[in-house]
């Protein structure tokens, strides 16, 4: 079985802590290069939950945060040497002994064609791109490591593989393989312990982080920033924690007009119509009798087609007939007729009577012994067509 040596696996620990990758076991932590890390920055910290077990299908975004990929490995230059030297940190696994100086560090870089094969939505966006090397991302584009999952088997073991003989994916070099390697998963480096010139890595399979991280989930949550959700216009609203945007709530600050569709275009507080639906139908609708103006300030106006025609009579002819007035016009018949004695309404002769009147043509006649006292003021409020 294979067993890293003391040296091998004392490096790698101490260097993952200070803050270094480590690429050789003859160089000191203060001659690497290549930064690692233990997440802390939330601008590289994973800020959306990652699947427990997701499928290891190639180039498809899963729970909408990982994605599986095959990423081709690239020798990191100056790192060849005999594990077997002093200080090599060669293991002790049957042949080791007899191995040959060889590179013992790869990086992990998106394929060529990784825009044109992925479904990621961030992809192209500067990070992942075509041939984009993990670790010179420092950290916004990781890997997911192991411990996020304890399905049995482990979604997110890394596996890497031989070169076919013709550019393609060969046979895997398992993780117990006698090279003993390592994958630094937050800058995706592979790390070999020793070398063997017929296990020489080509490619890697392994799951990505796509999701938000932890700064844009905060800026978002907190309402104080964060990337706009949706496109130009829509109006943003707690989409699960998150800015949304909606093609049907719009807002268009030229012509101060929000929009809901399929419910009304409407400018509320702002200049211009409260009278159409999107679809260009009226929102407030006229009906038998009523009219609907609205104004450019977005006020509306109920007008209905007949109006209100006040008959006003200072005094009566009271000449000892029980006819106190003739009408300008003569109501229709079915309306009512409501008549007001110095401001106080009088009862229709069909209920329990204060003063009693009725109405014949155009003639107010009121029962005797009811008729209002000369110098009354007498108001006949009826229907009018207006034409």
């Amino acid at each position: 079985m294979a067993g890293k040596s003391n040296t091998s696996a004392t490096f790698f620990a101490q260097k993952k802590l200070l803050g270094k990758a480590h690429t050789s076991n003859l160089r000191t932590d203060g001659e690497e290069l290549i930064g690692s890390n233990i997440q802390s920055s939330t601008n590289i910290l994973f800020g959306e939950t990652i699947p427990d077990n997701p499928s290891r299908t190639l180039n498809s975004v899963q729970g909408g945060t990982v994605e599986y990929i095959q990423f081709v490995l690239e020798e990191v230059t100056g790192n060849s040497y005999d594990a077997n030297d002093t200080g090599g940190g060669s293991g002790s696994d049957s042949g080791e002994s007899s191995q040959d100086p060889g590179p013992h560090t790869y990086k992990f870089k998106l394929p060529s064609n990784y825009t044109s094969v992925s479904n990621n939505p961030n992809k192209g966006n500067g990070v992942f791109d075509n041939n984009k090397v993990v670790h010179e991302t420092l950290g916004s584009l990781q890997l997911i490591p192991p411990f996020y999952s304890q399905a049995a088997p482990n979604p997110y073991i890394i596996k890497i593989y031989k070169d076919d003989g013709a550019g393609g994916v060969g046979s895997e070099i398992p993780l117990l393989d006698n090279i003993d390697w390592n994958v630094d998963a937050y800058n995706g480096i592979l790390f070999l312990q020793d070398y063997d010139a017929s296990k020489i890595p080509a490619f890697a399979r392994a799951f990505a982080y796509v999701g938000k991280m932890a700064n844009t989930v905060i800026s978002e949550g907190g309402g104080g920033g964060g990337t706009p959700g949706g496109a130009n216009t829509q109006v943003q609203f707690n989409d699960g924690g998150s800015f949304g945007g909606d093609t049907d709530l719009t807002y268009n600050k030229t012509t101060n007009t929000l929009q809901t569709s399929g419910f009304i275009t409407a400018s509320l507080g702002f200049s211009g119509s409260l009278t159409n639906l999107s679809d260009g139908s009226s929102f407030i609708a006229s009906g038998v009798g009523i009219n609907v103006v609205s104004a450019s300030n977005g006020a509306i106006t109920l007008k209905v087609n007949k109006e209100m025609v006040f008959n006003e009579l200072l005094g009566g002819s009271v000449d000892g007939t029980n006819t106190l007035f003739t009408l300008a016009n003569t109501p229709f018949a079915s309306n009512e007729i409501s008549i007001f004695v110095n401001g106080q309404l009088q009862t229709p002769p069909d209920l329990t009577t204060f003063q009693d009147y009725s109405v014949t043509g155009s003639n107010v006649f009121f029962t005797t012994g009811s008729t209002p006292e000369e110098s009354s003021l007498v108001i006949a409020m009826y229907n009018k067509v207006v034409t």
